[in-house]
């Protein structure tokens, strides 16, 4: 029971940091016509400084996996987030856009460990049985910290000013960084940070990525991760600047309640996809078809943001985001399953390599974004986007789950 509970606790934690890590990534967003008037920024500045996090973010991902794989789990991931921590508390001292550009590029170098460390812990931590729903578990912070974020932000800022909110976010990440020392000591879950006898170790230096990159299976959820990263980066960045541009919704009720629908439709896509492929396998489907009816299912479902410049009416545009919120959570999902597969001794490394391309297709399309709204006044081409984004993952989608995962359908109906 004492193994149970810490080993669910550590999916609890992580869930906790990434809650914290979206909480701050929204509250630039949220509170984007404040800092726009303090800072003298344009749209094409907003992009800027949603771009240059995530250019950062991308580059250190590519190096944080290796060194996942090979030190300390529990060392580095917690002080990757302590680092976060203190970064984002002097984002409001920011007085120009070079400051503010340069601290968000510290803050997304801080932050790449987080995706990468909490993959390789929930696979060293559960049986594949259990990683769906660990995923869907540490994923969901995701959304909780954007579902959370109008209210808290919006809240803080109204008391205190702006720039008060980060102070306070920094705040609550190191006390985090203090509940994850003392719930990670050496114990029941010692296998967690040690490699252990007999257990493959990863190739050393370069050749952990030459071995990855060389995997066929990396290069159909490579396709994957360069689509549907940049959906949800553009649902997350830039739903709150389209309502209050294109529908004059301001930082208030109004904006809170639509964007509280929003992410929590978010939240219900990453728990239920795990669940579905759960339930299916253990009804008799083959893993493979039960993937492919849920990720083909939230595909097609994220069709559907191709029809928001076609309506006029708020309630109808609000619908289908909501809609297309829950699919691109399904979608995350699956492809973090699909992502730990791709090399079981390197997950770390893998995961690194491909969280860092999708964050570097997330970072140019966020710059697009800026670029093309500044220059059309519209939103409608963003939106089309992401209908032929998501099928480009169906199909992505449909190669990398060719193949079942040998013993896995054994394990869940166990």
């Amino acid at each position: 029971m004492k193994q149970l509970l810490a080993k669910w606790g550590l999916c609890l934690m992580m869930m906790a940091a990434t809650t914290l890590i979206y909480l701050d990534r929204q509250a630039v967003s949220i509170l984007a016509p404040s800092i726009q008037k303090d800072l003298g920024m344009n749209n094409e500045d907003l992009g800027l400084v949603f771009s240059v996090f995530y250019y950062a973010y991308t580059l250190a991902q590519f190096a944080v996996g290796l060194l996942l794989d090979r030190f300390s789990l529990r060392w580095l991931y917690g002080c990757a987030i302590l680092a976060w921590a203190a970064i984002s508390a002097v984002t409001g001292l920011a007085s120009s856009l070079a400051m503010l550009l340069g601290i968000r590029i510290l803050l997304g170098l801080a932050e790449s460990g987080n995706w990468p460390g909490a993959m390789r812990i929930v696979s060293r931590a559960l049986p594949p049985k259990e990683r769906a729903l660990g995923n869907g578990i540490f994923t969901s912070g995701t959304s909780i910290g954007a579902l959370i974020a109008p209210v808290v932000i919006l809240s803080v800022s109204a008391a205190v000013g702006w720039r008060a909110c980060f102070a306070v976010l920094g705040a609550m990440g190191v006390v985090w960084f203090l509940g994850w020392l003392r719930l990670t000591r050496p114990g029941d879950l010692a296998h967690v940070w040690k490699r252990q006898p007999g257990e493959a170790r990863p190739p050393s230096g370069f050749g952990a990525y030459g071995a990855v990159l060389s995997l066929p299976q990396f290069w159909k959820v490579f396709a994957i991760t360069i689509c549907v990263n940049p959906i949800l980066y553009f649902f997350l960045n830039w739903l709150p600047t389209y309502y209050r541009q294109q529908h004059g919704i301001g930082q208030g009720a109004q904006l809170a309640g639509i964007l509280t629908a929003t992410f929590l439709a978010l939240d219900l896509g990453y728990l239920l996809s795990g669940a579905v492929v759960l339930l299916l396998v253990k009804r008799g489907w083959a893993l493979r078809p039960a993937r492919r009816l849920v990720f083909g299912t939230a595909s097609v479902l994220l069709l559907g943001t191709a029809a928001v410049p076609l309506v006029s009416g708020l309630n109808q545009v609000v619908a289908l985001l909501v809609i297309a919120d829950f699919a691109i959570g399904v979608w995350i999902a699956m492809y973090l399953t699909l992502a730990q597969e791709v090399s079981p001794g390197s997950v770390s490394t893998a995961a690194g390599l491909l969280g860092g391309s999708g964050s570097l297709a997330g970072a140019m399309l966020m710059w697009l974004v800026g670029r093309l709204t500044q220059a059309t006044g519209s939103f409608s081409l963003p939106f089309y986007g992401v209908g032929v984004l998501a099928m480009i993952a169906l199909v992505a989608g449909w190669a990398a789950s060719a193949r079942d995962v040998e013993g896995l359908k054994q394990e869940v109906a166990a």
